[in-house]
């Protein structure tokens, strides 16, 4: 790809678990749109991950360069340590000027470790809450490589050169654990929808997300048991299938729902689509990092009810939804919005407003890629109160 006018290209290295193509994921799907507003504005750009059969993914614009897969089984922990040879031959070969690694793991340190050899600036970009407060309690199978993938973690996230966050309450965390700042707080991109979003058909309630434990679909299924009286209500279950024990015990529950279906992992622009006609979107989860299916909702004017999470206290600040704390506030919440049209409608509304205000692709990209593509740049103040993106 021929470099854009008055652009300097940077060679870049993104660096992390999984292609967007092979786990869909909200940081995946970010990491995505970045690398290809990079090679846009005519950058190099290399996508280095532990997805098989990526090559097929690769492009003209960014080059995608799979690690040797390490078949170690990830039931003794994470084994992210184990590819430290193959990812540093990789980078060898690459010459990064600035490398960009998300999803804390293993890769994390060892991506910093080479940046601080090799005179290279590594960009750290928080992912979740659980990348800087890592689970309390592992299996004891899993103590171990859990243990030295941790390590490689916390002496990557004190190296790295710039950190960027989704939120403040990261930015927080991150100090209290690691006496760093980040020092760029930005709002996900995400496009817009094109065309009118119209709301037609029963009430639809909605929950996106890979059915496992962190996520707590089972919870979700309780909610839609418990709203069984509710007349002409319609819900949907978006994700790709569990691990097989607790998949099966998952679909045994889902069996005697009524007015519930299961629709297993399904494409991008199909959950947009279907987020498009639904109503109210449902989270589950035990934490999160600022969901990117909570942008997707605002930005179709969905309200999001959520158990657990709610990132900067937007939900209850700007009226975007409920932050319910409990199953029984999420049953009750949900049956609130469900019985008040005027009320969904008016979250709704409020919602595409906020997304427009802070999760708009253009000026949101633009500050990520513009730090990225500065490979001696230092690291910026911390934002201001008056910062919309905060």
């Amino acid at each position: 790809m021929a470099p854009v006018v008055g652009v300097n290209p940077v060679r870049i290295a993104i660096v992390t678990e999984h292609h967007c193509e092979d786990a869909v994921g909200g940081a995946e799907y970010r990491m995505y749109l970045i690398a290809q507003s990079l090679a846009k504005l005519g950058h190099l750009v290399y996508y280095v991950c532990t997805s098989p059969n990526v090559r097929g993914w690769s492009s003209e614009q960014v080059h995608v360069i799979p690690l040797k897969t390490r078949t170690f089984s990830q039931r003794f922990g994470k084994n992210y340590f184990l590819y430290r040879a193959g990812l540093l031959r990789v980078l060898e070969r690459i010459r990064p000027e600035v490398i960009y690694q998300s999803v804390a793991c293993a890769f994390t340190g060892i991506a910093a470790s080479y940046a601080k050899k090799n005179g290279c600036r590594m960009v750290w970009h928080v992912a979740s809450e659980g990348d800087i407060c890592p689970e309390p309690s592992v299996p004891f199978r899993a103590a171990l490589f859990n243990y030295i993938d941790r390590r490689w973690t916390e002496y990557g996230i004190r190296s790295a050169d710039t950190i960027i966050g989704q939120a403040r309450y990261q930015d927080q965390l991150l100090y209290d654990r690691y006496g760093r700042r980040c020092d760029l707080i930005v709002g996900t991109p995400q496009p817009a929808p094109e065309g009118p979003i119209v709301k037609t058909g029963p009430v639809t309630v909605l929950w996106v997300a890979n059915l496992k434990p962190l996520k707590q679909p089972e919870i979700f299924l309780r909610v839609v048991r418990d709203l069984e009286d509710c007349q002409g209500l319609r819900f949907i279950m978006i994700g790709r299938p569990a691990y097989r024990s607790y998949q099966r015990r998952l679909e045994r529950e889902m069996v005697a729902l009524r007015g519930f279906t299961y629709m297993g992992e399904q494409p991008l622009d199909c959950v947009n689509l279907i987020l498009a006609r639904s109503h109210i979107l449902v989270n589950t989860s035990v934490y999160e990092g600022f969901p990117c299916t909570f942008i997707q909702a605002w930005f179709r004017r969905v309200p999001v009810v959520s158990l657990n999470v709610d990132p900067d206290d937007v939900l209850k600040t700007r009226q975007l939804g409920f932050h319910s704390r409990s199953v029984e506030g999420l049953v009750r919440d949900i049956r609130r919005l469900v019985d008040d049209e005027g009320l969904r409608d008016a979250m709704g509304t409020r919602a595409l407003q906020y997304a427009r205000s802070h999760h708009s692709m253009n000026p949101n990209m633009t500050q990520i890629t513009t730090l990225l593509a500065s490979p001696h740049s230092t690291s910026r103040p911390w934002p201001t109160m008056a910062d919309k993106n905060c």
